[in-house]
């Protein structure tokens, strides 16, 4: 609902900017898991270390959306509990 070019704040634009902000946490926690095992794997015959430079890039990536995700549901759920 717009009040004077302003929306106001309904509890269920809340919940879905919460279910989208935990959403992609979720998602983020499962791509380190996933990147972490990678680093885990034995490297293929003949890649050289292409193969454990590019897990450890992809770690290093998946735990900086991690750490994204997790400040923006912060943000939110603190916003949500008028903190």
């Amino acid at each position: 609902m717009l009040l004077h070019g302003h929306e106001m704040n309904r509890p269920e634009s809340h919940s879905s900017a919460e279910a989208a902000a935990l959403a992609r946490y979720v998602q983020a926690t499962r791509a380190v898991s996933a990147a972490f095992n990678a680093t885990r794997a034995e490297p293929e015959l003949g890649a050289g270390g292409g193969t454990v430079a590019l897990a450890l890039q992809r770690l290093d990536s998946a735990l900086l959306e991690l750490d994204t995700s997790q400040r923006s549901l912060d943000a939110i759920l603190s916003r949500a509990g008028g903190h």
